[in-house]
């Protein structure tokens, strides 16, 4: 059985939703507005037989990057874009929110904000997102952009990558995978490994259980911090000249009084 061409990605004028059609459209049906437009319309065509760059590969003044994980293809897309699909691997990446509010187990990648809802659940390795908040369990690694806040009450089995990790105030979580993070602020209580490459703060009640890497730790007053902590440069190359601190570090031993 002969193996039919690959296809290209052709995006809407309209909507601007990315759909793949044969390389060779003359015109179609946008499977998400409905509107019918003609191949030399669309703003992201590709023909696979020819050798030169898709449109989705140039840059345009107004357009926004959109990077894939899976290939590691940056390319561009109108900001009114909802969806698009990556001209490198052709995975299809959402550009909008993305709220759980029930069981999911297909995978996310959208660089809008993602919520998983107390009542809402996901269970794939493949979760990723520009920011999240989230408040019911997940399964698998999130791997987030931006901001990835947890307000949960419960065990966290999923592994975490985040520019910036929040523990919300309220939230009371024991996590068993390492949580990777550019920035930490602990303002509930927090059990588990950190791993940060920037600045790992314990608010004023809150409460951080566990093993720290990091280049600095700030425990504020009626913070808490128990577990042991490796405070290391930002970068293995960077020369120091004096040891980084811990910043208000000694008074633990009086927090951890009632």
């Amino acid at each position: 059985m002969p193996t039919p061409p690959p296809k290209s990605p052709f995006r809407c004028p309209a909507c601007g939703f990315v759909q793949l059609e044969p390389p060779h459209l003359v015109s179609t049906n946008c499977r998400s507005c409905g509107a019918h437009y003609k191949a030399s319309d669309s703003t992201e065509g590709l023909d696979a037989s020819s050798g030169s760059q898709s449109l989705a590969g140039r840059k345009h003044e107004t357009g926004k990057p959109v990077h894939c994980l899976k290939c590691g293809r940056t390319h561009q897309v109108s900001p009114k874009a909802q969806s698009t699909i990556c001209p490198g691997c052709y995975a299809p990446i959402e550009l909008i929110d993305v709220n759980i509010t029930a069981h999911a187990s297909r995978s996310i990648d959208t660089r809008g904000h993602l919520r998983i809802t107390a009542k809402g659940s996901v269970s794939n390795p493949w979760i990723i997102c520009g920011s999240a908040r989230i408040e019911g369990p997940f399964h698998g690694h999130l791997r987030c952009e931006g901001e990835a806040r947890l307000s949960m009450q419960k065990t966290c089995t999923g592994r975490i990558t985040a520019g910036s990790f929040v523990i919300d105030r309220k939230a009371v979580i024991d996590c068993s995978q390492l949580v990777d993070a550019d920035s930490v602020s602990i303002e509930g209580i927090f059990r588990g490994r950190i791993q940060c490459r920037g600045v790992v703060k314990v608010i004023k009640g809150g409460r951080l259980e566990g093993p720290v890497q990091a280049p600095s730790l700030v425990v504020e007053k009626g913070g808490i911090y128990v577990g042991d902590c490796r405070i290391s440069p930002p970068s293995a190359g960077a020369a120091t000249k004096e040891a980084p601190a811990v910043e208000n570090a000694a008074p633990l031993e009086e927090d951890l009084v009632d």
